[in-house]
C-alpha cells in the first residue's frame, strides 16, 4: 500500500470528475454527464478502495459488505486485465453473478473504465492533465435500485435524449433495468 500514491490518485478522480463529469456538457441536453457527482463528493458519499495485486478478494469482500455510508465506492486496480473486452466482460459476469445473490446482497451495480476503452469525446475533450504515471482501471460499484431510480428521473428530464457519441445507453439500461427487475419483480 503506497498512501502517497493513493491520495495523489484520488485527489486526481475528484478533479477529473468535476473537470469531465459535473459541468454542464452540450451533448448531455446541458445536464452535466453525472448530474448526481457533485452532490455525493460534497455529502462524502463517495469512497475510494485500492487494489494493488490479482487476489479479487478484497474486491469481493466490498460486494458482500457494501457500505451504504455511500453512494458510490470506486475500486481503483493497479493490477488489472490489459485486455479491455475481459475486463468489461468479467464486469458484466460479476452483476449477473450480483444478481444470482452470489454476494449475499442482489441489489449491486458494476460498471467500469478501463485505460484502453475508447475515448469518450463526448464526455472528455482530451485537456485534462495528470500527472500520475501509474495506470489504473476504476469499478464504481453503487446500489443498483438508486441507479434506476436516479436513471428514471433524468429520463423525464430528457437527459437521454440525444445522438452525440455513438453512446450505447439503451442497451445498458436495458441490461440494468432486466438486473433490476430479477431483485424488484413488481417494480417495487
Amino acid at each position: 500500500m503506497d498512501t502517497n500514491l493513493e491520495d495523489r490518485v484520488a485527489k486526481e478522480i475528484r478533479e477529473w470528475s468535476a473537470y469531465a463529469l459535473e459541468k454542464p456538457n452540450e451533448n448531455y441536453n446541458d445536464f452535466p454527464a453525472c448530474p448526481f457527482a457533485s452532490k455525493a463528493w460534497a455529502d462524502n458519499k463517495v469512497d475510494i478502495q485500492f487494489k494493488y495485486d490479482g487476489d479479487p478478494t478484497p474486491f469481493y469482500t466490498t460486494l458482500a459488505q457494501y457500505d451504504d455510508d455511500y453512494e458510490l465506492i470506486i475500486v481503483v486496480d493497479f493490477d488489472y486485465d490489459v485486455d479491455a473486452y475481459r475486463f468489461h466482460s468479467y464486469l458484466e459476469g460479476l452483476n449477473e453473478c450480483i444478481s444470482a445473490d452470489f454476494f449475499g446482497d442482489r441489489d449491486l451495480y458494476v460498471m467500469g473504465f478501463h485505460p484502453e476503452d475508447e475515448t469518450n469525446q463526448i464526455l472528455d475533450d482530451g485537456n485534462f492533465e495528470t500527472d500520475i504515471d501509474e495506470v489504473y482501471t476504476m469499478i464504481f460499484v453503487q446500489r443498483l435500485s438508486l441507479l434506476c431510480k436516479a436513471s428514471e428521473k433524468l429520463m423525464r428530464k430528457g437527459y437521454y435524449n440525444r445522438d452525440a457519441g455513438n453512446y450505447e445507453i439503451q442497451d445498458i439500461m436495458k441490461r440494468r433495468n432486466e438486473l433490476y427487475r430479477r431483485i424488484h419483480p413488481n417494480g417495487t
